[in-house]
């Protein structure tokens, strides 16, 4: 939803071609990572390089990105244990030290001038900070960012791709977790999973998921505050999904 995207043809081969606003500092690191976990072996739409040999070149005021095609198909949200498998043994490849909790949530900040759009946001963004705040010591890695079933492709020998990096970031990775979490509608499949491949992390997933899907809703209520407030209609047919996000976000928080 935050970008145009086309797939191009030419001399036997197929790319992906994406282009984003020119402020959107997170689409070339998302490349970077989509490349580095291709060369650990998954399946990630690897940036192809221009000839100045960068992943994102800058035309007429937008970044531009052109990507290998994967091709598949999309699992829905009955794929949730493959979800989380995948998701874990991603967290494995792209694990780091930890950083600051504080320094990570600064990106919720983006979406400060807009979160008076109605007067539940705001409250409901700061407690969702609060709650991540008072977690203890956190594993982290490069994420994802927006893992909706629907970026996991099945292709035809049964590897299934991870695709569109384009809201990667380094953070805690309960953060994914939640994420998934959130685009299925539940933990009863997606988490079992992810502990298959990180059982080490059990006890951290079992404290702190909650608070990380206060985290996610808070996203959720800011970003589609900034759509509602801007009418960004990138990605979508109607404006009325952007309310729909909105109110999505208000019921899950309970209010």
């Amino acid at each position: 939803m935050g970008s145009a995207t086309w797939v191009a043809e030419g001399d036997g081969r197929r790319v992906v071609v994406k282009a984003v606003e020119a402020r959107d500092q997170g689409f070339g690191p998302g490349l970077e990572l989509a490349a580095r976990l291709a060369d650990a072996g998954f399946v990630t739409g690897r940036p192809v390089l221009s000839s100045a040999r960068r992943v994102v070149e800058e035309y007429d005021g937008r970044l531009v990105g052109v990507l290998e095609f994967v091709d598949g198909v999309p699992l829905t949200d009955a794929d949730a244990a493959v979800v989380g498998s995948v998701l874990g043994r991603v967290h494995v490849a792209s694990g780091t030290a930890p950083g600051e909790v504080d320094d990570w949530l600064q990106f919720l900040h983006f979406f400060e001038p807009w979160l008076g759009l109605e007067p539940w946001i705001r409250p409901a963004v700061e407690g969702a900070m609060g709650g991540v705040r008072r977690l203890g010591p956190l594993t982290w890695a490069w994420l994802h960012g927006d893992p909706a079933s629907d970026a996991f492709l099945r292709q035809a020998d049964g590897v299934v791709g991870l695709i569109d990096w384009g809201a990667a970031m380094h953070g805690p990775v309960l953060y994914d977790l939640a994420s998934a979490v959130m685009y299925v509608g539940g933990p009863a499949d997606v988490v079992p999973a992810y502990l298959d491949e990180r059982p080490e992390l059990r006890a951290e997933v079992e404290g702190g998921l909650d608070a990380f899907l206060q985290v996610r809703y808070a996203v959720q209520a800011g970003y589609f505050a900034w759509r509602c407030s801007n009418d960004v209609l990138t990605g979508i047919a109607d404006p009325a999904e952007n309310r729909k996000g909105l109110d999505d976000a208000r019921r899950a928080f309970g209010l």
